[in-house]
């Protein structure tokens, strides 16, 4: 049990974390190794599926041990490295998916928010307790506010307590909540619906998700004509559009 575990099967690439004995707690060589996955993934793989070992915890978040006797400068060398890693998810041109499959804590649910897609079972429960160690909740906890509101996100920060999932039924924080049993199954299903559609426009579309989350209306609604525009220049594209079939129509529509 160590670094994180990453193999790819069928245009699929799944890292996994694998600490169990410590519910998947986060080490700072982990950071570096999920983000080199994230970052190394070929033009062969069209999808991302992140999760962890066991059926426990996707991850406990960062090791406490990892900021004991910290000082200014080794804290941020630390942060960054969670900076870095969460940023390389969401950042990603190929799309990602979390399969949740228990406890998700700290910058691990950082790490969640961050992919595009979640999967998990009913009795998953969420938290970020950075408060109770004397330390903000800081990177990606930024977009909890997107998926749940702003206050319940000051409630889930502050307090510094786990949530279950019910808690966030009605957010989409889950897109599908489904038996422990069929998380791996789901989970692929929805990498392999976005891998089927061609590289560049999930890396268009997904560009386009940041560009609408930091510039203003207008300015995102310029950028993605200029996006759509240029996506006319691969061949993928062409081929994509002349290949579609529309959905037949069902008895009784007009």
């Amino acid at each position: 049990m160590g670094l994180p575990l990453i193999r790819d099967e069928d245009g699929i690439r799944w890292i996994t974390l694998d600490r169990p004995e410590i519910r998947n707690a986060l080490q700072v060589e982990d950071l570096d190794a999920i983000t080199d996955g994230v970052q190394s993934a070929s033009s062969h793989v069209r999808a991302i599926i992140l999760t962890g070992t066991g059926d426990r915890a996707f991850s406990a978040g960062m090791h406490v041990k990892t900021f004991a006797d910290a000082t200014p400068q080794s804290a941020r060398e630390s942060i960054a490295r969670v900076r870095d890693c969460v940023g390389a998810i969401r950042l990603s041109p190929v799309p990602t998916v979390a399969l949740i499959n228990g406890y998700c804590i700290g910058a691990a649910f950082e790490m969640a928010l961050a992919c595009d897609l979640r999967v998990a079972h009913p009795d998953v429960q969420f938290g970020l307790p950075e408060v109770k160690l004397g330390i903000p909740s800081v990177v990606d906890a930024a977009l909890l506010h997107q998926y749940v509101g702003l206050s319940k996100a000051k409630e889930i920060i502050l307090t510094g307590e786990m949530y279950p999932l019910s808690d966030f039924a009605h957010t989409g924080m889950a897109n599908r909540i489904v038996d422990a049993s069929e998380l791996s199954e789901t989970a692929l299903a929805f990498a392999k619906q976005l891998g089927s559609y061609t590289p560049q426009v999930m890396a268009a579309q997904k560009g386009l998700f940041e560009t609408w989350l930091n510039t203003s209306l207008q300015e995102g609604i310029d950028a993605s004509v200029d996006v759509f525009a240029n996506l006319f220049a691969h061949p993928e594209t062409i081929r994509a559009i002349a290949q579609y079939q529309p959905a037949p129509r069902r008895s009784g529509d007009r």
